[in-house]
């Protein structure tokens, strides 16, 4: 039944004044070569329109659906904020480029740039004393005086799911241009729709988004344990098993967990229909089951937690786990395990998308309008999650509003239809990308690359949440599994051995304390055994405010390069090399060669007590007693800096008043060689004749070989 007019949105008159035909055809062709050159938000078509003031508006909202609308999105300033408000109808969404077998009528077309309306509020604090205010705060205000509160979308004329063989290809321009746009989001979450883009990536882009892992991880067994949500009860992981796995936090919710006492049950079909599990994992398994999958991977019943030798043994294969998944569902909405999924059970989602209904389209509001997407979710926080993002090579993430999808070829969201078209460049995307697929490549890489990436990578982690310090290298397991195999390399405590010198000279710019946390090893004949994380691992220190870890710098210098033999106790109480790799990218330029004597260099036998602890290194190096300059960077009364040393400072020696100093007599040791002839040096301190790291800097190697007392040293270092 056609519509008529009473049904279509009411405009008043100055609402009029848009170009609604215009903001129905939001495909602009452009013929510049790529990369385009046009500005992202350059205004092409229409100066903005100014709707008024936040009187005006709220006065038209009863004869203007339009007005109505923004007068919702106002309704939540705040009430001590007024202004004016005003629309631009081409701020620029993405730039696209049709699939090569449609036929586009203009050849000198090179590509498409996808554009949306929006209003644009210019407030202004209503006028009382607002007080005195930091720089940061009157930065934040300033940032708030001119901000987007609602963007418009036309929807797509015609909705055509990607592999959907019950539908025409679009072969013409026209056709396909129909189908991009908005697309209207439901209170429930649309499988078929999720299901298509499953089925989109497995058949259009082959092994670019399953990419080969390398033969030491093609070998790993898949998980002991898996869902199968058909059953509804735990099952071995059958051979070539096809499994989904969830990403999500436990939070403050009591979390049902596989033990060794409730395993038998758990096996037993229809078990896991009237156990207390949490509504996210039930949630999770209702969805696999709709989009036609059987197997779902959780760690809280896939992994018997009270049983030390098995949750040893899957932690460290996480790397393999997430990147044999078909797909991870991200559960980044909530902040416990019981959150839900938002859509999958009805009402648990919110209908928050507006329409307006003319003529010549539909205009459809874009739910989500922040820049940050997920980054500032509890899911994104947490360290644990950090490394189940990065190794999934595809992921299903739900937000409060709306699921996105993401694989190394292609990202999408329920509000928008843009899977026919391949995307260029994405100007506007709250899903965030930033470590996702470009971050691994799963080929090896060259030693400075790899460098680099580890950094990355640790600098990134450290940045997150943990409940339990205990936890520190666990959750950094699945990346060290994936580095190693793809680097044919070994991670000792978390440093790998490939790069060791290097990485050992991490650092914190943030202030750092020791944890002293100590974590359960098994050895080869299955006796457990609590080992103190050394000193000179990362994870032996954590910030002393939970809230703002430190940043963790993974190596100071980028021509670090190993000059000292490195030998370490491995939990079978066995002295191990390190082998690191030759530095080809740094020529000897003779370093070392003044300072590294001629004395012995033979390590003791490991029935010396101070040897015997597994994670304590040994290793021959230089070692100076000197008076040094300590100090770290204040804010107010609070230390928020890392330690930096200075040797042998002069007698006149000052730092900055926001910074507090004090000279102490220190011992340090080289550990690398640096660039430009500088030594990298640990500070130590002693305890019954163990060395324990306590900071690190560089000296020149002139100033370190006129140091008097030097000597060369055995050092066991715990």
């Amino acid at each position: 039944m056609p519509a008529s007019e009473s049904d279509f949105a009411k405009l008043c008159e100055v609402c009029s004044r848009l170009d609604i035909r215009h903001m129905s055809h939001p495909h602009h062709p452009c013929r510049k070569p790529l990369p385009c050159s046009t500005a992202p938000i350059q205004r092409r078509y229409e100066a903005d329109i100014t709707l008024g003031s936040v009187d005006e508006i709220k006065s038209r909202r009863l004869d203007c659906d339009l007005c109505q609308v923004i007068t919702e999105c106002l309704d939540k300033e705040p009430s001590d904020v007024s202004g004016t408000c005003r629309m631009t109808q081409s701020r620029e969404f993405c730039t696209f480029n049709l699939p090569r077998k449609v036929k586009v009528q203009d050849h000198r077309i090179t590509h498409f740039h996808l554009t949306q309306a929006s209003v644009i509020f210019d407030t202004s604090i209503a006028n009382q004393f607002q007080g005195p205010s930091l720089p940061w705060e009157l930065k934040e205000r300033d940032s708030q005086r001119t901000h987007y509160i609602l963007r418009l979308q036309a929807r797509a004329r015609s909705c055509v799911a990607p592999g959907d063989p019950a539908v025409d290809t679009p072969q013409t321009e026209q056709e396909s241009l129909a189908t991009i746009g908005g697309r209207y989001v439901p209170a429930q979450v649309n499988t078929h729709l999720i299901r298509a883009w499953l089925h989109q990536c497995e058949s259009d882009h082959g092994k670019g988004c399953r990419p080969s892992l390398p033969l030491s991880l093609e070998q790993t067994r898949v998980p002991t344990f898996v869902i199968d949500v058909i059953q509804s009860c735990l099952v071995y992981s059958p051979s070539q098993c096809r499994y989904v796995a969830l990403s999500y936090v436990w939070g403050a919710a009591a979390v049902y967990k596989h033990l060794r006492e409730n395993t038998q049950d758990l096996r037993k079909t229809g078990s896991l229909l009237s156990l207390p599990i949490p509504a996210t994992i039930r949630d999770a398994m209702t969805l696999t089951h709709a989009i036609g999958e059987r197997y779902l991977w959780v760690d809280s019943l896939c992994i018997i937690q009270n049983d030390l030798e098995m949750l040893q043994s899957e932690i460290t294969r996480m790397g393999s786990i997430y990147s044999k998944a078909l797909f991870a569902i991200i559960a980044a909405s909530g902040d416990s395990a019981d959150s839900g999924l938002p859509g999958v059970e009805q009402g648990s989602r919110e209908q928050l998308q507006k329409t307006l209904r003319f003529a010549d389209c539909e205009l459809l509001s874009v739910i989500d309008m922040t820049q940050s997407g997920i980054d500032d979710t509890p899911w994104a926080q947490r360290a644990w999650t950090f490394q189940e993002r990065i190794l999934s090579n595809r992921i299903l993430v739900f937000s409060e509003s709306q699921v996105y999808w993401s694989c190394r070829a292609a990202a999408h969201s329920e509000e928008r239809a843009l899977e026919g078209v391949k995307i260029i460049e994405r100007i506007h995307l709250p899903f965030p990308q930033k470590y996702s697929m470009d971050c691994l490549s799963w080929k090896p890489l060259q030693p400075s690359k790899y460098r680099l990436l580890y950094d990355d990578l640790l600098s990134n982690y450290r940045q997150r949440r943990l409940s339990y310090q205990t936890d520190m290298l666990n959750a950094f397991n699945g990346v060290s599994e994936i580095l190693a195999a793809l680097q044919d390399d070994t991670f000792f405590w978390g440093l790998p051995g490939s790069l060791f010198s290097y990485a050992m000279t991490w650092n914190f710019t943030g202030h750092s304390a020791r944890n002293h946390v100590h974590v359960p090893i098994i050895g080869s004949k299955g006796l457990k055994e609590m080992v103190p994380i050394p000193s000179w691992s990362w994870a032996a220190w954590s910030g002393e405010d939970p809230n703002h870890p430190p940043f963790l710098q993974g190596g100071g210098d980028s021509w670090v390069r190993p000059v000292i033999d490195f030998y370490l106790v491995d939990t079978e109480h066995q002295l191990v090399s390190i082998k690191e790799w030759p530095r080809q990218d740094h020529p000897d330029n003779g370093i070392h060669a003044s300072w590294r004597e001629q004395g012995p260099h033979q390590l003791p036998s490991l029935t010396h007590h101070s040897l015997s602890q597994v994670g304590r290194l040994s290793f021959w190096t230089s070692l100076v007693n000197v008076r040094a300059a300590r100090r770290w960077r204040l804010r107010g009364l609070h230390r928020v800096g890392g330690v930096e040393y200075t040797l042998s400072p002069p007698s006149d020696f000052r730092s900055p008043s926001h910074y507090h100093s004090e000279i102490v007599q220190q011992d340090f040791i080289v550990v690398a060689a640096g660039g430009a002839r500088k030594l990298v040096l640990l500070a130590i301190e002693w305890e019954d004749g163990v060395a324990y790291r306590v900071g690190t800097t560089y000296v020149d190697e002139a100033t370190w070989v006129r140091m008097e007392n030097r000597q060369w040293r055995l050092i066991t270092l715990g």
